[in-house]
């Protein structure tokens, strides 16, 4: 126990820069993609790749060709893991196992950044529509700012390709000029080049992707197909024109990591222009589901943008007893990538299901075999009550498991006189932060209603969406000034003093891919009660008061009365066992939700695709 917590507190106490995260909001759908090579088009792009790449290419494969023995598999645990699960000791207790454990060793905190020596090290390219700091609309983002760091730090050699939407400080030009055929159009490509946290992040520059940050899933279906057939093309081929550090990654031991419908025609095209070609036979694609629900979907006619061989239209063709026929992009991806991973256990049981799966249940049963289900991680240095910068001013503190009650106590206080709320230490304030949609289960609040406002307690939500929405909380608000507020729209500064000053975090999701606010809750020392599907699932265990166990509350069905139930429990417990609910706080505070035991999940997924056919 002391020697897990000793790390922790170290890499808790030691956080101090921060980036600005958003909350876990789904992006919004955007039409279907499509895109084509060089001036030329179909197969004879791939002639003049390997003419004029050839002797690159030799080179690369001279340099970077794979290990001939098969690498050992890391060992497999959960990707959560929790340093003791029958924690049965107060926080004094917990800061005294803290300090003892900081004399013993020297430091070494789990979060250190510097990259280690690995004998499975690849070249990992990962690709994505938006890449948190530069863009941003939700989950997604995150993962991609994110999740390249913590794969460096295990020693691989990682770049992150992503649309250049506006004017970014960092990346530089490198002097590489590109021409594809998108729809009959020639389309320019620039790249620019940024190495950051060993990280080498490429951003592709076009007049299609231009001054479209605030809206980047935005436009008409065609023109949104453009331009994600437009990123997938370019990228493929950034191996062999970026020389990051002075050297192409070349294709020897090189994995890509597409995300979402957005990129999903990335192994599709590597397969059809080359590896069937013989030409980047060493490279492999894992494909990551952050949200099934949006799936490129169009008429079959698309097939025409998409500029490849026939044969490979029955990939995209696609039959729903709803839609029918249609093209579907994601449904291609799925087929043709050499894994898939989705972002929690739960959501990866889900999308086999009927509803789940939202039409592709089939095509992700069949191919089983490659599918996992990986829980995301946070960044432990946004995320961090010790040192988060938003609790520095307006009467707000930061803390730590030493000084939870009394941080936490002036943090509630605070939120309480920002937002006009009667100072009440001892009046839970439960929270919402998130979109308002079906999807997030805020009709539920809605539905709920009469019993909130009948409690003596405070309610506070943060999101913006639905106009239907946005006037039904509004209305809490307006019929209840003293125990209800509603901000409308998203500050990142309000989410993170909302986590900070709440007791309790509602989260009542009629399906939730991973989730974060629920992570981001459980740091702060903020327990959540949430609807138990997909990431809420695995991230949120019941509390049981027998055994004196588990996170927070959970309810089976997205059923208001099953909501208010789970939250008469928690409530329960806040006002009538307070060490229990003390404990439950420590609880979530110690768990290492950093990207570093994701990393490792999959890094194994990495060797998995490499090596395992």
């Amino acid at each position: 126990m002391a020697d897990a917590l000793g790390l922790l507190r170290e890499a808790n106490l030691e956080q101090s820069q921060l980036t600005e995260q958003t909350t876990d909001v789904q992006s919004t759908e955007a039409g279907v993609v499509n895109e084509v090579e060089e001036p030329i088009s179909g197969l004879e792009v791939q002639q003049s790749m390997a003419d004029a790449l050839g002797l690159l290419r030799e080179t690369n494969l001279e340099q970077s060709q794979p290990h001939v023995t098969l690498p050992v598999l890391p060992d497999k645990s959960n990707s959560y893991v929790m340093k003791d699960e029958n924690l049965e000791v107060s926080a004094v207790t917990i800061v005294q196992a803290l300090d003892e454990q900081q004399e013993e060793s020297p430091k070494q905190g789990i979060f250190d950044s510097s990259p280690v020596a690995n004998p499975n090290a690849m070249n990992v390219i990962v690709v994505a529509a938006e890449c948190a700091p530069w863009s941003k609309t939700g989950g997604l983002g995150d993962v991609v700012g994110e999740l390249p760091k913590a794969l460096a730090r295990r020693g691989h050699r990682v770049m992150v390709v992503a649309p250049k939407y506006g004017n970014y400080a960092e990346p530089k030009g490198v002097g590489v000029l590109k021409r594809y055929k998108v729809d009959g159009q020639d389309l320019e490509v620039t790249y620019y080049h940024a190495y950051i946290d060993c990280v080498d992040f490429v951003f592709i520059d076009s007049p299609v992707f231009r001054h479209i940050e605030n809206d980047i899933y935005g436009g008409n279906r065609r023109d949104i197909l453009k331009r994600m057939v437009l990123l997938c093309r370019a990228a493929v081929e950034v191996p062999w024109h970026i020389p990051c550090g002075g050297v192409c990654y070349g294709d020897g031991n090189l994995v890509f990591i597409a995300n979402d419908w957005h990129t999903s025609l990335l192994p599709v095209y590597l397969k059809a222009y080359y590896r069937d070609m013989g030409l980047m036979k060493y490279a492999r694609c894992v494909l990551v589901i952050h949200n099934i629900a949006y799936q490129g979907r169009g008429p079959v006619d698309d097939f025409s943008l998409v500029d490849l061989p026939d044969h490979y239209l029955d990939l995209f063709k696609f039959y729903d007893p709803v839609g029918g026929e249609h093209f579907n992009i994601f449904a291609a991806g799925l087929k043709t990538a050499d894994r898939v991973v989705t972002v929690s256990h739960g959501y990866a049981w889900e999308l086999k299901t009927p509803e789940g799966g939202w039409g592709l249940h089939e095509i992700i049963s069949d191919n089983d075999w490659k599918f996992r289900g990986i829980v995301n991680g946070i960044s432990t240095e946004s995320w961090n009550p010790n040192s988060d910068v938003y609790l520095t001013s307006d009467g707000y503190t930061n803390f730590s498991l030493e000084t939870l009650q009394l941080g936490k106590a002036q943090c509630k206080a605070a939120l309480q006189r920002e937002l006009g709320l009667p100072v009440l230490g001892d009046v839970p304030i439960i929270a919402f932060i998130g979109r308002l949609d079906y999807q997030k289960g805020v009709d539920l609040i809605a539905e709920a209603r009469p019993w909130l406002v009948g409690q003596d307690l405070q309610i506070v939500m943060l999101g913006t969406g639905r106009r239907d929405l946005e006037d039904m909380i509004r209305g809490i608000e307006s019929a209840h000034r003293d125990k209800a507020r509603a901000w409308i729209g998203f500050s990142v500064k309000m989410a993170h003093r909302i986590t900070a000053g709440a007791d309790i975090l509602l989260m009542p999701s009629r399906f939730e891919p991973c989730g974060l606010n629920q992570l981001y809750a459980m740091m702060y020392g903020t327990v959540p009660v949430v609807h138990s599907v997909g990431g809420l699932r695995d991230t949120v265990q019941q509390f049981d008061p027998l055994n004196d166990v588990g996170l927070g509350w959970t309810f089976e069905r997205a059923e208001a009365n099953r909501m208010i139930q789970a939250l008469q429990h928690c409530l329960d417990t806040y006002r009538n066992h307070k060490k229990s609910w003390e404990r439950l706080q420590v609880r979530g505070m110690i768990q290492d939700l950093s990207w570093d035991n994701a990393a490792q999940r999959y890094e194994e997924v990495l060797i998995a695709a490499k090596y395992q056919w």
